[in-house]
């Protein structure tokens, strides 16, 4: 067996937590077929051909500056480590650990202005902080005026952080795996009269208990049980103490996920919470106690965000909207969209290999019903998606055919650092955290394909992607391994939730997909008027980076640098010339601002194109 970096070093005594009230690891071979497809994801991240990414790697002592920091050599500007932390906080041993890859940004601020480290959190869950930060670091370094070391790393189960899950041999069987399952379609393309689409319901079930199986077949059975929101936030207490930062406190920034992280984090240590900002508020309490009502409420303002493209599709005309034709409007545009998934419907579109795409298949309105959603993420590629569209009407479904070949057939260490690395986001490391984390029992209860048929039924009466959506949810039906370390409440002031070190600052944008506003304000209203605080977006797209605004950016700058908390419910205006605009008029939003507000608008401009899960 290859000898690990670090092996032979004695670790140092580590900390022990009481167990959570959550159940140990049960694999139930007898239990019914109960799975359905994961969501696709379309994010992916390809490494560079580098003589070495990460070069060291260092143990978790409890005690300031242990991080061993060397130069990553993919950008020199970053620094990369490793950092080993218990695997089970409730029973833990020197020879069951984690090893947490991290990678952090330095401030470049003159050294009287820095603030000590940021953390953070892209989404997910499954996004890889380290590949979020070198694709953003940069550019949050300037909304923050390089003030702060920007940090990420990979929770456990993600990327480079070891050991991995070990269900398949690689990612591109992983993949693999999902491209067929979604080859089904979604259910709505099979539906005439209710009931006709349990057939669907019930090979999706049988499917994903193959892939359920084979993590209880392969996987590294320790590893899955470990993986959960719970412990990714003590590994954040334990990355705090190694760079010395525990006095001060956490100082955090999360996206999606990232804010169910957060808010995990403020719960179980109030203490540590030093600055704490939430964008695109995921209902933490809901997802961990009743994934069904997660799944709900996060569709409140999807259909919003779907009104908000066709409007403004309608408004642009079609020389800023190729989905509109010369005076067309809204009902016009939105028939046509219509008139094209009932035309994908009946005749899906062929599309020969590619090199782009790397494979051949057809294109139906399942696929593009997807690619809708995803495109609510992210106003910015509204003209693409409509043009897209236009494409398709006229034969060429290239853009919207889904690619299982996102990396090649290879060992998971066959790469340039010789570390356990995967190329693509692995969605069974989502299924695994968020499906651990809930509440089983629940899921377990409405086991039946009728009862997620219905639900489905139920999610896309509230959106023209809820179905896309629903699988979030539906595919926990089959899963059976809750985490050994869970937080189960309170949460609320109410049932007995601590007050924070500092006030939490929520940011949620009138219009976000799966995000909604008001999940935000309920997340306030749960911490408490002395423990958090609302920043109001109005704005399209899934959290306040997709739609960019530089009074909210200022707002955060200064909550970070100052401790000024906005006035629950101010509101920021995104800024304007951002959707379906040419590169022309992109230009002219420039005009009149001072070189650093010049600076501002571009980074953020870049920022909403990164990958926020």
């Amino acid at each position: 067996m290859e000898k690990a970096i670090g092996e032979g070093v004695q670790f140092p005594s580590i900390p022990r937590y009481p167990p959570s009230t959550a159940g140990r690891l049960t694999w139930n071979a007898s239990m019914p077929p109960l799975a359905i497809c994961l969501l696709a994801a379309f994010s992916w991240w390809i490494f560079q051909s580098l003589p070495t990414l990460f070069q060291s790697m260092s143990l978790s002592t409890n005690g300031p500056n242990q991080i061993a920091w060397s130069p990553c050599a993919d950008i020199s500007e970053f620094e990369c480590a490793f950092l080993r932390v218990p695997m089970d906080y409730t029973d833990p041993l020197p020879n069951e650990t984690v090893s947490l890859a991290l990678r952090r940004l330095p401030a470049t601020a003159p050294v009287a202005e820095r603030l000590g480290t940021l953390f953070v959190n892209p989404g997910g869950p499954g996004g890889s902080g380290t590949e979020y930060i070198a694709e953003t670091g940069m550019d949050l370094s300037i909304i923050l005026s390089g003030r702060y070391d920007i940090l990420s790393w990979d929770p456990r189960g993600v990327n480079m952080t070891t050991p991995p899950m070990g269900c398949f041999p690689t990612d591109y069987d992983e993949r693999m795996q999902e491209y067929k399952l979604h080859q089904n379609g979604l259910p709505f393309e099979m539906r005439a009269t209710v009931g006709t689409d349990l057939p669907w319901f019930q090979r999706a079930d049988r499917y994903y208990q193959a892939l359920v199986e084979s993590c209880a077949r392969n996987g590294h059975q320790k590893m899955l049980k470990s993986l959960s929101t719970a412990s990714s936030a003590r590994d954040m207490v334990e990355i705090l103490k190694a760079l010395g930062e525990e006095e001060r406190g956490l100082q955090y920034w999360g996206f999606s996920y990232g804010t169910i992280l957060g808010a995990t984090f403020a719960v179980m240590f109030p203490e540590l919470v030093h600055r704490m900002v939430l964008d695109g508020v995921s209902h933490a309490a809901h997802y961990h106690e009743n994934l069904f009502e997660w799944g709900r409420s996060a569709m409140d303002d999807s259909q919003k965000v779907w009104n908000g493209f066709v409007t403004m599709c309608a408004e642009a005309g079609h020389e800023g909207c190729a989905m509109a034709r010369k005076g067309a409007t809204v009902d016009d545009v939105r028939d046509r969209i219509e008139e094209l998934l009932e035309s994908l419907l009946i005749n899906p579109l062929s599309v020969p290999y590619t090199e782009s795409a790397r494979t051949s298949g057809i294109v139906t309105a399942s696929d593009l019903r997807f690619m809708i959603f995803l495109s609510l993420y992210k106003p910015g590629r509204w003209r693409q998606l409509a043009q897209w569209m236009v494409d398709a009407e006229r034969g060429d479904g290239s853009a919207f055919i889904l690619a299982p070949l996102l990396t090649d057939r290879r060992d998971m260490r066959d790469n340039i650092f010789h570390r356990y690395a995967a190329r693509v986001g692995g969605p069974l490391t989502t299924v695994a955290i968020q499906c651990g984390d809930t509440d089983l029992s629940v899921l377990h209860a409405n086991l039946s394909a009728e009862a997620m048929s219905e639900y489905s039924r139920e999610l896309f009466r509230m959106s023209i992607t809820g179905e896309s959506w629903h699988i979030w949810v539906a595919r926990c039906r089959i899963w059976n391994v809750t985490a050994i370390d869970v937080y189960r409440g309170p949460w609320s002031v109410e049932d007995g939730l601590r007050k924070t070190k500092f006030p939490i600052l929520f940011v949620g944008n009138t219009a976000d997909p799966v995000t909604p506003l008001s999940t935000a304000e309920d997340m306030v209203k749960r911490f408490g008027n002395a423990s958090a605080s609302l920043l109001i977006q109005d704005g399209y797209g899934h959290c306040s980076l997709a739609h960019p605004s530089l009074c909210t950016a200022r707002k955060i700058a200064s909550y970070f640098f100052d401790g000024d908390i906005p006035k629950h419910g101010t509101t920021c205006k995104s800024d304007s010339g951002f959707i379906f605009v040419t590169h022309e008029e992109a230009a002219e939003r420039m005009d009149g601002l001072n070189e650093e507000d010049e600076d501002a608008v571009k980074a953020l401009e870049r920022l909403s194109e990164s990958m926020i899960w």
